[in-house]
């Protein structure tokens, strides 16, 4: 975070953006030309989606919010302080194992003593993870072997790399340079699409600023950004 003066001697103005942790990397990568541009200080929030449409109930102070599936904007919009929110971008699942992993695919999720690791089912990347393994007629074999519910998709990550799960169901995005020689990815042939939604809230008092964003997340700059995340468009 960079702190810009909108006047010399003056408080910098702040917009609070509260976003999924999935999209950290887009988000920062927004941040300085943004901040330059409109004279702010964007101060970000991750985590995952439930825990700050939860934020957002409670009446904690957000300018923008942007979550990785509609059922947590869905809780935002009925508390009132979002109207209406619009889809950026999509992601697709993977399946995620040890570099030396002898995983093949989804149908050996069943394994025994095969150790699983998964979003919790009020994440959005836990519920889509559960789709889709009900619709690769694992489920059921699958989270019997299931050994941790994660507080976000980047603790899926973080615990199939360092060898403390043998397995787990991410989005494609999660595998970062930062991890990739640590993991093998395998493809899940599934028709689970995962949707982010971003709103400005009604009640911010950033909330041109919010727009302004949103406007650039939606634009140009942050749609190539989008993509070379491997994020699809929607």
């Amino acid at each position: 975070m960079s702190l810009v003066m909108a006047c010399k001697g003056d408080a910098p103005r702040e917009l609070k953006v509260s976003a999924a942790m999935s999209l950290k990397e887009v988000f920062t990568g927004l941040e300085v030309a943004f901040e330059a541009k409109h004279g702010v200080d964007v101060v970000f929030n991750f985590a995952g989606s439930q825990i700050l449409a939860g934020q957002i109930v409670e009446g904690a102070p957000v300018d923008v919010f942007a979550a990785a599936d509609e059922p947590q904007m869905r809780r935002a919009i009925a508390s009132g302080r979002v109207a209406r929110a619009e889809v950026f971008a999509q992601n697709r699942l993977v399946l995620i194992t040890p570099v030396d992993g002898s995983i093949s695919g989804a149908a050996e999720l069943g394994r025994p003593g095969l150790r699983l690791v998964l979003a919790g089912p009020g994440v959005p990347a836990g519920a889509y993870a559960r789709q889709a393994l009900q619709e690769l007629g694992v489920a059921e074999a699958a989270l019997a072997n299931l050994v941790s519910n994660e507080e976000n998709v980047r603790g899926v990550v973080g615990k199939v790399s360092a060898g403390e799960a043998d397995a787990g169901v991410v989005y494609a995005t999660d595998v970062t340079a930062a991890v990739a020689d640590k993991l093998r990815v395998l493809a899940l042939a599934v028709s689970v699409q995962p949707r982010y939604e971003v709103a400005v809230l009604t009640d911010s008092a950033e909330s041109s600023l919010g727009a302004a964003f949103v406007a650039e997340l939606a634009g140009p700059g942050g749609q190539t950004l989008l993509v070379q995340h491997g994020f699809l468009l929607p």
